[in-house]
């Protein structure tokens, strides 16, 4: 078997996976990286050594002055770009699941999750203001100029409507919005806490009346 995996089939997430709004740049190893991806069960990197599928390294960040430091599992490696003759390195993506960390880095870790979850917050302000004049046209919504996404247990039912009030256990949107980001704003109401889930649905209805 190669020491260079292919990455696996993703598997059935449990956590939140945010993407940072800055780069965090990180040491793997003995080699050095940008993460791609952050939960609190694990991350994705781009880096610049070899990792074998299984391996346990230790990876390490400084974020605002404090310093993440834990023990990793590799999940999954594969090349992600080659080097070339100018010195640029070849470089790998790899999955990993934090395997032992400190309390202090399981603190830090948490700042950054929060941190990036408000950024991600504020971009869909923006993308909620964003609306066209005629949303069924633009996203052949069937007659509806909103669209309810309602969770029922841990599924989330979804439907065009010209009602523009917030249903209690979700919320409603213009039907202008992507899917990607109905989807990502979806997976993040449901992992949110109480406070944020309220956050989202007050924005969200800010743009709904904006919008009728």
């Amino acid at each position: 078997m190669s020491a260079i995996e292919q990455l696996a089939p993703v598997e059935r997430r449990t956590t939140e996976r945010l993407r940072p709004a800055t780069s965090i740049r990180v040491m793997f190893g003995r080699g050095s990286g940008s993460v791609i991806d952050v939960s609190r069960g694990g991350m994705r990197i781009r880096h610049t050594i070899a990792a074998m599928r299984g391996a346990q390294m230790r990876v390490a960040f400084e974020w605002e002055k404090e310093r993440f430091d834990a023990l990793a599992e590799v999940l999954a490696s594969r090349v992600a770009s080659l080097g070339d003759r100018g010195g640029a390195p070849t470089m790998f993506e790899t999955r990993l699941r934090f395997a032992q960390m400190s309390e202090s880095s399981r603190g830090v870790l948490e700042r950054v999750l929060e941190t990036t979850r408000s950024s991600e917050l504020r971009r869909w302000i923006s993308n909620l203001h964003g609306w066209c004049d005629d949303p069924r046209e633009e996203n052949g919504s069937g007659g509806g100029a909103f669209l309810r996404c309602r969770l029922i247990g841990r599924q989330w039912k979804k439907t065009w409507t010209q009602n523009h009030e917030q249903p209690p256990n979700g919320f409603a949107v213009p039907a202008t919005l992507s899917a990607l980001e109905i989807e990502t704003l979806c997976d993040t109401y449901l992992h949110a806490d109480p406070e944020e889930r309220n956050l989202i649905r007050l924005l969200a209805e800010e743009a709904v009346r904006a919008a009728a």
